[in-house]
């Protein structure tokens, strides 16, 4: 059960950089701003799915894959990570050909 806390904390301080990263993504229009946001996301990407992959497979060695929490926690992290994403490519992309 330590090492399913201690993973769920990786992923809440990955998920808070992301948090982060798009709230000064969207405070400030720049270009520079918006690629070094962009290019931190995809740095962090795979770390984050390798430890959601790691956190499935822990919560399934517990037995606990009945306990709704984590497969709400699971669905919405890779969901907020997701529409980030989205975000910061369509961002660039507008500053691209508007800017």
């Amino acid at each position: 059960m330590l090492d399913l806390h201690i993973l769920l904390m990786e992923i809440l301080i990955i998920l808070s950089i992301y948090i982060i990263l798009f709230l000064y993504s969207v405070i400030s229009a720049d270009m520079i701003t918006t690629l070094l946001s962009f290019l931190i996301f995809l740095i962090l990407l795979m770390p984050l799915y390798l430890l959601l992959d790691r956190m499935e497979l822990q919560i399934f060695i517990s037995n606990l894959k009945d306990v709704p929490i984590f497969k709400i926690f699971l669905f919405y992290s890779t969901l907020v990570n997701l529409f980030i994403g989205v975000y910061l490519f369509v961002e660039l992309v507008y500053l691209f050909f508007y800017a």
